[in-house]
């Protein structure tokens, strides 16, 4: 019988592609010493062919008797839990075999480190290059002394740094989630009127341009701040601010209901998808360098469309501070988050310092990351409660502190959830003992 379980169990450890380590364990005489038990668990010493027949917080030996290394719930050695069998990490499976005299070896069946792998978030910034971002100061101010801090240089600053090297808020973050950047603007319909002057001719009348070209499509990518350092740094402004129809292009929201497949609706609705409009003013429809109730119509309803898709969509205001604009801005972060535009509390975000606008940022990507992570492997039942998590080094409660929401995925909750989403370049590890996983990439 020991020799038909020795065979089981390394058929098992076998097919969990789990290393075995092997003891000098040779001897020419089979001894039965006494079960190592935890004090007073009963049932210490049966006989036993499986754990099953032994009573709950004992699993049988390697000699056929049930034992115990350890209280369920308590700490072992290496500071993790105490299994529900009474296992620590490394417990011996040692089978002596048949007294036929033969060798024996030692079988250490070990612990599972399961890799975690992020489900990033895709953060789009809708960058507002209208002529008052270079006109006006930041945060609010008129145009008799700008710069340095003019609004698109202060917003450039922030996202890339002010040297001719990637940094800024993108290279923190470009690990965090996959981002992409797009610039929208319009040709003036009144030209010569003074806020253009400064400006060269447009190369095309389309409307919005992006880029200061045709949309072409959104691009997200993880690790993307030389690309995005590349697109930012000669970058000047445009002219006008159509706003709604700019985020419709992006989005790809269609008349006919439809999405464009080179838009952002159109990306996969696996991972959480954000946009984050920076905006100085009202907006204005295309071929008109006003505000009117219509163009902020169209940009509510854009939006509302949106959030439908499964897109959020946050407000950073930077400019204007009219009662007017005030109200819009309101409307448009209210529908972003699925509220009602005028009875809503999602709010725009208005930062008044640089580094007001550097958290504001950061924020949004931050809270964007989701808590759930995919496992390489699969978790068998009844075995969830088994995992030691640790997040920035410091043990995660299961229950109040994660989760598992499916056999191959793992999330945190509650506190754990808020820490994750608080501290960038966050570490998460997770360990299950052996037998609890079934290493492999989930399909």
């Amino acid at each position: 019988m020991r020799g038909r379980r020795l065979a089981v169990v390394s058929l098992a450890l076998g097919a969990l592609a789990i290393g075995l380590h092997c003891g000098s364990g040779a001897s020419s005489t089979f001894t039965d010493p006494a079960p190592v038990c935890a004090a007073g668990v009963e049932g210490c010493g049966d006989p036993c062919t499986r754990d099953e027949d032994c009573k709950d917080a004992l699993y049988c030996d390697a000699n056929g008797r049930c034992a115990a290394d350890c209280a369920p719930g308590s700490l072992c050695a290496d500071g993790t839990l105490c299994r529900p069998r009474g296992h620590c990490p490394a417990p011996n499976f040692a089978d002596a075999g048949a007294n036929d005299g033969s060798a024996t070896t030692d079988a250490i069946c070990a612990d599972t480190d399961v890799t975690l792998t992020k489900v990033l978030p895709k953060v789009l910034f809708l960058l507002d290059q209208s002529s008052s971002m270079f006109i006006y100061k930041f945060p609010n101010g008129d145009s008799n002394n700008c710069t340095p801090d003019c609004r698109w240089s202060v917003l450039k600053d922030v996202l890339i740094g002010p040297n001719a090297t990637p940094g800024g808020l993108v290279a923190q973050l470009d690990q965090e989630a996959e981002l992409g950047v797009e610039m929208y603007s319009a040709t003036d319909a009144v030209q010569g009127d003074g806020d253009d002057s400064f400006l060269p001719p447009p190369t095309d009348p389309v409307c919005p341009r992006f880029n200061g070209k045709a949309f072409d499509g959104v691009a997200f990518k993880l690790g993307a701040a030389s690309q995005i350092d590349a697109l930012l740094r000669p970058a000047t402004v445009d002219d006008d601010t159509p706003t709604g129809a700019a985020i419709r292009t992006v989005v790809g929201l269609q008349t006919d209901g439809g999405v464009d497949p080179r838009g952002f609706a159109a990306q996969p609705a696996t991972t959480p998808r954000v946009l984050v409009l920076v905006t100085d003013g009202e907006p204005a429809l295309c071929g008109e360098n006003y505000t009117s109730d219509p163009a902020k119509a169209v940009v509510v309803q854009a939006v509302q469309e949106t959030y439908g898709k499964g897109i959020r969509t946050f407000v950073i205001a930077i400019g204007d501070t009219s009662a007017q604009a005030e109200a819009h801005f309101k409307a448009v972060a209210n529908a972003g988050q699925g509220m009602d535009p005028a009875a809503g509390d999602a709010g725009a975000i208005r930062p008044t310092t640089k580094q007001q606008l550097v958290d504001a940022l950061k924020q949004v990507v931050l809270d964007a990351r989701t808590c759930r992570f995919t496992l390489n492997g699969t978790v068998q039942p009844g075995m969830e409660q088994t995992g030691t998590v640790l997040l920035n080094g410091a043990p995660v409660a299961y229950g109040s502190g994660w989760k598992l929401v499916s056999p191959t995925e793992l999330e945190l909750v509650g506190a754990a959830c808020t820490t994750l989403k608080t501290s960038p370049n966050a570490t998460l590890s997770a360990r299950f003992p052996c037998g609890a996983v079934t290493p492999g990439s989930p399909h």
